[in-house]
């Protein structure tokens, strides 16, 4: 019978985590102690790649890849390290890239997992970005298939109106803009209206059988 291989138990992974891997360092940078984590948790390193991600993706500007290695250098500061970052973006820009402190902090964590939340923020950037391209193009493929439906409608419109027709239609559009609905009423107005007025005259005094009778 083969025997079961003897596994490393969760406390036994614990006591060494804690006795021989310390996550927490102070480091010196320009006479300052600054705290530094090696390793961030699981929801710390969620955040920044949301963080970074959504960053990138402006309502008004949409897509804006320039701010990708500055949030991401705001995020090694203030989430690996105690470093305190102005709301003011001008001002923190200055704070990332006119000093070394990025440099510094990153001698000092663990590169590996940082690597991997940059790669983390590369896919999902590239899979937002492939989202919305496909939902610009199913719209645009609605507004193709609108316009289509719109001809048709027009095409049937049209089809069989005669040059009186047409004069009473392009009447009703020049009262009523292009409001379909206003169209469509003034257009059965006008029509109606010309209807009654042709039936008030009556047949003319050549077309009259009355007038042919007292001529014979």
């Amino acid at each position: 019978m083969a025997k079961t291989e003897k596994k490393v138990s969760i406390a036994q992974f614990d006591k060494i985590a804690k006795e021989h891997f310390d996550n927490n360092v102070t480091i010196q940078w320009c006479g300052t102690e600054v705290k530094v984590k090696r390793s961030l948790p699981l929801m710390e390193v969620l955040a920044f790649v949301d963080d970074v991600v959504e960053s990138c993706f402006h309502d008004q500007y949409g897509y804006m890849p320039e701010v990708r290695d500055f949030v991401i250098k705001s995020n090694i500061l203030s989430r690996y390290a105690n470093f305190s970052l102005p709301d003011n973006l001008e001002h923190r820009y200055q704070m990332v890239y006119f000093t070394d402190a990025v440099d510094t902090v990153c001698e000092a964590i663990n590169t590996t997992q940082l690597q991997e939340i940059v790669d983390a923020i590369d896919k999902k950037i590239r899979f937002n970005c492939n989202t919305r391209t496909a939902e610009i193009q199913k719209r645009i493929e609605q507004v193709v298939e609108t316009i289509e439906d719109m001809s048709r409608q027009t095409e049937a419109l049209f089809s069989g109106l005669t040059k009186d027709d047409m004069q009473t239609l392009m009447s009703a559009i020049a009262e009523s803009g292009l409001d379909e609905q206003k169209i469509v009423k003034a257009y059965m107005e006008q029509k109606k209206a010309a209807q009654q007025e042709g039936a008030t005259e009556g047949p003319s005094a050549e077309e009259s059988p009355m007038k042919a009778d007292d001529e014979s």
